[in-house]
Parts: C-alpha cells; sequence; structure tokens
C-alpha cells in the first residue's frame, strides 16, 4: 500500500482550506514544483475573481434611456468637455446618488459620450500614465489594474457612451457601448481611477471644477 501524505495549505481568499495530496516517493525538486504550480493557480484564481464579466448582456448605451437605465433617481451634479490641445474628445457628466437617504452620494458616476473616435489603446495608454502618478502604485498593482481595463474598456467612436459607477463599497461598474458589463471589485482601484477626474491632484483641474459644480 502506497502512503499518501496530506499537506493543508490555507489562504484567505474567500476563506477556502484547501488540500494538496503528495505521494512520498516524488523527490524534493519535482514537489517544489507542483507547490509552484499549485500557488500559482490560485493566486491567478483570486486575481480572476475579483472581475466579473457579466458576458451576454450586452450595454445598449443610448441617450434617450440612459438615466432611466442606468442613472435612475441620481442627480446630475457638473458637466464639461475633455479636451486634448484642440481636440474635443467627449463631454463627461457627473452624477452622484442617495441610497440610504443619509444625504451621502452612495453612488459616484461619470457619463461619457464621445465626440471623435479613440481607440481604445489611446485610452490605456492614458490611464497607465494617470496610474503611474498614484503615490501608492507598484509594478504589481499597475499590471493588475491595466488587466482590469483591458477588459472593460473598448475601441469608442462618435456616438458611443460609457457609464462608469462606483459604489458606496468601492465596487465599480463599466458599461460601455456594444460591450458586455463589467464589475471590479477593488475599492482602492475604484478610488484611483475615479480621482484621474474628480481628485484634487487631476491633470485636468478645469475639468474637475466643472464636474464638482465648482466654477
Amino acid at each position: 500500500m502506497v502512503t499518501v501524505t496530506v499537506i493543508k495549505m490555507n489562504f484567505t481568499h474567500k476563506s477556502a482550506e484547501t488540500e494538496l495530496l503528495i505521494n512520498p516517493t516524488i523527490n524534493r525538486t519535482i514537489l517544489a514544483a507542483l507547490c509552484f504550480v499549485f500557488m500559482s493557480l490560485v493566486i491567478e484564481q483570486a486575481n480572476a475573481d475579483e472581475v466579473k464579466v457579466i458576458s451576454g448582456e450586452q450595454s445598449s448605451i443610448v441617450q434617450e434611456n440612459i438615466n432611466q437605465t442606468y442613472l435612475n433617481e441620481a442627480t446630475l451634479v457638473g458637466q464639461g468637455v475633455l479636451k486634448i490641445y484642440w481636440a474635443k474628445v467627449y463631454i463627461l457628466s457627473y452624477y452622484t446618488k442617495d441610497e440610504n437617504g443619509d444625504g451621502a452620494a452612495d453612488v459616484k458616476a461619470l457619463h461619457y459620450e464621445y465626440l471623435r473616435h479613440v481607440p481604445k489603446d489611446a485610452t490605456l495608454n492614458a490611464s497607465r500614465e494617470e496610474f503611474q502618478r498614484y503615490p501608492d502604485i507598484t509594478d504589481a498593482k499597475l499590471d493588475q489594474w491595466m488587466a482590469y481595463l483591458d477588459q472593460a474598456l473598448a475601441d469608442m467612436n462618435e456616438g458611443d457612451q460609457a457609464i462608469i459607477m462606483r459604489q458606496g463599497d468601492g465596487t465599480i461598474t463599466f458599461h460601455v457601448s456594444n460591450r458586455p458589463e463589467v464589475v471590479i471589485n477593488d475599492a482602492e482601484f475604484s478610488q484611483v481611477f475615479m480621482n484621474i477626474w474628480l481628485g484634487a491632484d487631476t491633470n485636468y483641474p478645469d475639468l474637475r471644477k466643472q464636474l464638482l459644480a465648482l466654477m
């Protein structure tokens, strides 16, 4: 009879406890390799669970029903136009929603109405530069955050729209024209992303003032 050793590995992800069965006759090099592969698979699954892509549900965003569909009972705070040099890129509107009735903005939403074609790669590159300005950024965070956006973003054409909504728990949802809805459960990422336009250190101070109705 072959004796099998049970090695218990505890993971904090979803409080799951996973058992790996190892035959003691396997040499240490193979054992180390198996453990490395096993750990890599668990970490990969943990990262994947942060992003939820709701496949089959395309975001059919049109101007006529945007408030009813995604921003029902939300309050428009301010609106402006993002300009890069002479080019107008999109109209950006900032909404908030008080879901608890306590006067606080439980949901914050940015609505984009594109005025020209913007390739996905251009948005990704611009986002990367913004993330690199974040004082607590690390290579691991940057890679993860760019992976989030790679799933959530798309090429945008004139007339396309997108709504990005941040919940009070830090969850952020991307509704993009003709793309599946993407939900990301990463509070730090969502705060930094929203601060690209709303944060005090934004590269677009005039637009921020318009969004926050400060001018």
